[in-house]
């Protein structure tokens, strides 16, 4: 019997060409083209350099002469920085903004009589509330009703450098929707920082949200199916409310992360 073998050589080539991110089309003359959109226009994004906490972290990179041109952004200065090859240089500094504070729980019926209504504010560690107010809006005419609640306290943190704390409010504080509202306002600016609504949308006839489209959070309560002890609260994973999404019927968690929230 012959026996035959076979060699396979493996020979490794080496290739050039462009890389494109959000372009099959990169420049022939670019090593990297990014582009803003990849949908022909409907949607854009933006490039954000490599983030490091705090020169501290920055120098752990340890580059050397052959990597200059390297550039991070350290949090803590608010600079973007460019390696010469030799130390790091400033390109801008900016001042970086607080993000502003959110709702992030509601409680406004339940079974039998109204029980623990309120809701909570969360945001960033340290965050001053006394700057800002909420005022309740009437769904049926768009003008607020009863007294703007004035806020007060400052955010503790309570995950990972963000803050809850909660304000209840008297038996039927809270009108029971077909709609209704909260306008999260920022008394220094006059700002409306949101306008969110349950059992509907509305216009802000009057008062701090006037002319403005109330956000349907898309979730509510009911007289005749919500639990005494549960509540409206976002869930999902992020640092800012758009990361979040609403819920309904989990216990209520007032000055504390909701059930099924991480903060990263």
């Amino acid at each position: 019997m012959k026996h035959f073998l076979f060699l396979l050589l493996l020979i490794p080539f080496v290739g050039f060409s462009q890389v494109g991110v959000g372009t099959i089309t990169p420049s022939p003359r670019a090593a990297l083209e990014v582009s803003s959109t990849s949908d022909g226009g409907t949607t854009y994004g933006g490039f954000i350099p490599p983030r490091v906490p705090t020169t501290t972290e920055r120098d752990a990179i340890n580059p050397g002469f052959s990597d200059y041109g390297m550039l991070v952004f350290v949090e803590a200065t608010g600079c973007l920085q460019i390696w010469t090859g030799a130390a790091w240089a400033d390109v801008t500094c900016i001042t970086v903004a607080t993000p502003e504070v959110w709702i992030n729980e509601i409680h406004y019926d339940n079974i039998g009589l109204d029980s623990g209504e309120g809701f909570e504010i969360a945001g960033a560690a340290g965050t001053d509330l006394s700057d800002y107010e909420v005022v309740r809006y009437n769904g049926s005419n768009g003008d607020p009703y009863l007294a703007t609640i004035s806020l007060s306290g400052t955010l503790a943190n309570d995950s990972n450098g963000i803050g809850f704390q909660e304000f209840l409010v008297a038996t039927d504080g809270l009108q029971n929707g077909a709609p209704d509202g909260l306008a999260l306002v920022r008394v220094s600016t006059g700002n409306v920082i949101q306008f969110l609504s349950y059992e509907g949308s509305f216009i802000g006839n009057s008062g701090p949200a006037i002319g403005m489209a109330s956000e349907d959070i898309g979730v509510d309560e009911s007289n005749t199916t919500t639990p005494v002890g549960t509540s409206m609260q976002l869930v999902g994973t992020g640092n800012e409310y758009v990361d979040f999404t609403w819920t309904t019927g989990n216990a209520e968690t007032f000055d504390a992360i909701n059930t099924g929230q991480v903060i990263n």
